[in-house]
């Protein structure tokens, strides 16, 4: 069954969607985000995940997305405050369909350290199956 998973993930390129799926593992049912299945797949890259967190980022309200790069600090150069963060969390958490604990949170400054993390969160998980 793995197998046949990994091929999957390996050759089926899913991109844009963010609507909820049902896999079966185990006999059991599984409901998950298209982007959990995207983050997971062997064929996304670290740069696609940061173009995706990117994009994210520029959509806030509270942002002028010209000053968003990898490396703009949330807090210095784009001037959130504490709860803009947490909701910028929340929207990354949504967006990938990770949780991120409070502690990992605080230390995610900019985009590319929230790229690595979900890239790291998504590796762990996939090597977990």
């Amino acid at each position: 069954m793995q197998s046949i998973r990994n091929f999957i993930l390996h050759h089926v390129r899913l991109r844009g969607s963010s609507q909820p799926i049902f896999l079966i593992q185990g006999g059991n049912m599984l409901k998950g985000g298209l982007s959990q299945l995207i983050c997971t797949s062997t064929s996304t890259s670290h740069d696609q995940i940061m173009d995706r967190v990117i994009k994210l980022v520029k959509k806030f309200d509270k942002i002028d997305s010209h000053k968003v790069t990898e490396t703009a600090d949330f807090k210095k150069d784009l001037s959130l405050d504490s709860l803009d963060r947490v909701e910028l969390v929340m929207a990354f958490e949504e967006e990938f369909s990770i949780e991120i604990p409070e502690e990992k949170a605080d230390k995610l400054t900019c985009c590319a350290d929230v790229a690595r993390y979900i890239v790291s969160t998504t590796e762990s998980k996939a090597t977990e199956s």
